[in-house]
């Protein structure tokens, strides 16, 4: 490697004519610069968000870690300067409910093994959003390891509806796709999972299938400490204001003191908004609401 880094340098001298201790300095920050996230045995790889509606005080973070190494390590907190903190969620199914929780003391990281957190599955929640997340923004995280210690990485901001990477996305619609490939990478059951934050109320709600048609819609509410919020009741509105369709209203049924369901219908594909009615108790109700893609 470093006989690489001789022959970069001879080469520059030769081209540009650059003094040869300036020429040592561009090498090796080029050098540098291209090295990839990794500390010890653990890489980062593929790490994104999704742009967030106006007010939002909370977003989703993905990315891919992989260890290379023999031994585990694990990911014990991370940092940014675009929320007040960042936790490390764990999502769980159970009969069919989706349970969100903290992990306290870390996500595990197998040896020789590969974790993708993923929307609808373990995640990075950013909380308290210094501003909303836009589209093709660079969100600059600290990941810190018990055993790599310190890995610095960049969120990359896609879409509101984003389904993965900026990378991934750009590199599917480039490249031509067997219709039979392209169904199989990207099914159309897919769930669509989305935060939504208010001043006193935070709501995981899962969309199933991500497509139009009939829809489940999972509510899991929590409060401004992120603890299970029981409410007295709770209603679901979809509504679609681009393609001239009427907004559609549906109690949701409690199936676990902080959990409600709703079976509702999209009737076509595009950007809805989905909107939350909570009845706190009485004469007290709150109303948030983000948009979703439908597929």
């Amino acid at each position: 490697m470093l006989a690489l880094v001789s022959d970069l340098i001879g080469d520059l001298a030769m081209l540009c004519r650059l003094p040869r201790i300036m020429i040592v300095a561009a090498a090796l920050l080029a050098f540098l610069g291209s090295t990839p996230t990794t500390a010890h045995d653990v890489a980062v790889n593929q790490a994104w968000s999704r742009a967030t509606p106006k007010g939002a005080m909370v977003a989703g973070g993905y990315l891919t870690i992989e260890n290379h190494g023999a031994q585990p390590d694990r990911l014990l907190s991370a940092s940014s300067p675009a929320a007040a903190k960042l936790e490390i969620h764990q999502v769980t199914m159970q009969d069919g409910i989706m349970t969100m929780r903290p992990l306290d003391d870390g996500l595990a990281i197998p040896a020789d093994a590969t974790v993708t957190l993923a929307p609808g599955g373990d995640h990075i929640m950013f909380v308290g959003l210094t501003a909303p997340f836009e589209e093709g923004q660079r969100i600059a995280v600290s990941l810190n390891f018990a055993h790599s210690g310190k890995i610095d990485t960049i969120f990359e901001v896609g879409s509101v509806g984003a389904k993965g990477p900026r990378l991934q996305i750009a590199s599917n619609e480039s490249s031509p796709v067997a219709p039979a490939a392209a169904a199989k990478a990207a099914p159309i059951d897919e769930p669509f999972f989305t935060h939504i934050c208010g001043t006193r109320v935070m709501a995981d709600v899962t969309v199933t299938p991500g497509r139009s048609g009939p829809v489940e819609v999972l509510v899991q509410l929590e409060d401004g400490d992120e603890k299970p919020l029981t409410v007295d009741a709770l209603s679901v509105t979809l509504s679609n204001p681009d393609r001239n369709i009427a907004p559609v209203t549906a109690a949701a049924e409690r199936i676990a003191a902080d959990k409600w369901r709703v079976r509702m219908t999209a009737a076509s594909r595009g950007k809805w908004s989905l909107s939350l009615g909570i009845d706190m108790k009485k004469d007290d109700r709150i109303d948030i609401a983000a948009p979703i893609l439908v597929e």
